[in-house]
């Protein structure tokens, strides 16, 4: 085989579920593949490892230097690999996972090898703080991690920590994924970007950590709502669910470093007929679900036109990770 080409499924991240470690374990957390966006990558057999991504050239380097690691460890020559098709950087979409890891993935389809996300996670150095990028890009659907051990000795972590930071930490377990109910979700990308780098790095430490209580508190919304109402396929408890699950813990945090242009997407799109509206990671995406809102989309385009433009996407669950294409 000289070359192949997959797709990988932006996520959603509704929230870190334990931050703050006293039960000697954090991080964990809920999130959902999506159809739309995706990211589409090709890979060609070279004798060394060169990776094209038009669309955010800067991530070219970061890119290579992870085709090397996994070239390294599974023993093969090289790759060519290119980006054709990507979520929009810094958005709370995990284009970074979907990049690094689903290019892993298609070296080791190339050379006739199982791929195996978590492992490639580990090798360019993904899952250091959440599974969900992971989970998505292998199996899709609604997924929960199990997060990290805390201050527990070989492989815990010792502090608190994103992904990028968490150096040496194997990616979290899967502890649950079920397949998503069938309803619209309506992704809504204000323009702006959310926190990454340093900036990310000094907001763990100034958040965390979290109250027991909160942490408590989605614990419970988690296990006696959300799960349940993902299997039953009940719109409206999950709806409420979820936005009662992102008013505690570090989503609160997360929402504060938004400007007031997110609130007030949020709200518009919970007046419009949006259920469980939320936002993902560190922004600025935000999220509604529904049975049908495709009329909620059209509204929506009006309204981020009228405050400087962004992204309106009208998608549903993933519920089968990456494919061939």
């Amino acid at each position: 085989m000289e070359e192949i080409v997959i797709q990988t499924p932006a996520r959603l991240h509704f929230g870190l579920l334990d931050l703050h470690g006293g039960l000697g374990r954090i991080d964990g957390g809920i999130g959902l593949a999506l159809d739309e966006p995706r990211t589409v990558i090709s890979a060609r057999r070279s004798s060394g490892c060169d990776a094209s991504c038009p669309m955010e050239q800067a991530f070219e380097g970061r890119l290579e230097t992870a085709l090397q690691a996994v070239c390294s460890h599974y023993g093969v020559p090289g790759a060519s690999v290119s980006i054709a098709e990507k979520a929009r950087p810094h958005a709370g979409l995990g284009s970074a996972s979907q990049m690094l890891v689903g290019a892993g993935i298609a070296v080791c389809m190339l050379y006739g090898l199982s791929p195996h996300a978590r492992e490639i996670a580990g090798l360019v150095g993904r899952g250091g703080t959440s599974g969900i990028g992971i989970g998505a890009i292998e199996q899709g659907g609604f997924i929960l991690d199990g997060g990290h051990r805390f201050r527990r000795g070989e492989g815990s972590k010792t502090g608190y920590s994103p992904s990028s930071a968490s150096v040496g930490v194997p990616p979290p377990p899967i502890l649950a994924r079920y397949d998503f109910p069938a309803w619209d979700v309506l992704i809504v990308v204000p323009q702006g970007e959310g926190a990454s780098g340093d900036r990310e790095r000094d907001l763990f430490k100034e958040a965390c950590p979290v109250p027991a209580g909160e942490v408590e508190i989605m614990c419970r919304i988690l296990l006696t709502q959300l799960l349940p109402s993902v299997l039953e396929e009940d719109l409206e408890t999950f709806g409420a669910a979820m936005e009662a699950f992102q008013a505690y813990g570090f989503k609160v945090f997360e929402a504060k470093t938004q400007g007031p242009l997110i609130a007030e997407c949020a709200e518009f799109l919970r007046a419009n007929g949006g259920a469980g509206v939320g936002m993902s990671s560190w922004g600025p995406t935000l999220f509604a679900f529904g049975d049908d809102l495709s009329a909620l989309r059209d509204r929506a385009e009006r309204w981020l036109l009228a405050r400087g433009g962004g992204e309106v996407i009208l998608t549903r669950a993933n519920n089968e990770g990456f494919r061939r294409l």
